[in-house]
């Protein structure tokens, strides 16, 4: 019988580990940006209550052509209210997704309360912004309004998680 040594391992380095790029996190806050500068030009003057009336009531009188007066006015604040709950939806959607950046798990409470809480501030600074525009008034009431669109959002991105957990969709 020979004696067989067993054979010579090989000794390789291990490679280090990736550095995380910032490309994706920038992609993820660059979308965020972009919108607070559409919320941010939705804040200007062309936007004030007293422009929209210009292309907002045409498209009511052509929908509703017996409108009382005082009909045009309710409509007209009632579509401008919600224009500032659907920014802040759309705000606080893309701010959960920035937070949470296709980490697992699909939901955290902390990505949930930052998101918020960034949402939150921002409408406060958008009707700060509105201070220094003319034709523009800063109101505590919108950034409310604005809170409300946030808030929804996250109830929206909650429920929307619960409900693929429980039919067992979450990948």
């Amino acid at each position: 019988m020979t004696h067989h040594d067993p054979p010579a391992t090989v000794a390789y380095e291990e490679e280090p580990a990736p550095t995380p790029s910032p490309l994706p996190v920038m992609g993820y806050w660059g979308v965020v940006i972009a919108w607070m500068a559409v919320i941010s030009l939705l804040s200007t003057e062309p936007f004030s209550a007293a422009n929209t009336n210009h292309y907002i009531d045409p498209v009511l009188r052509f929908f509703f052509p017996h409108l009382r007066q005082a009909d045009f006015v309710l409509a007209h604040a009632i579509i401008r209210k919600t224009a500032h709950v659907t920014e802040f939806f759309i705000l606080g959607s893309l701010l959960y997704w920035a937070f949470r950046r296709g980490r697992w798990p699909r939901w955290r409470a902390a990505w949930m309360l930052q998101a918020l809480a960034a949402a939150v501030l921002y409408s406060l600074l958008d009707e700060f912004h509105q201070a220094f525009v003319p034709n523009r008034t800063p109101s505590l009431l919108d950034s409310g309004i604005d809170s409300l669109g946030a808030a929804l959002s996250q109830a929206f991105v909650y429920l929307r998680h619960v409900t693929l957990a429980r039919f067992g969709l979450l990948r």
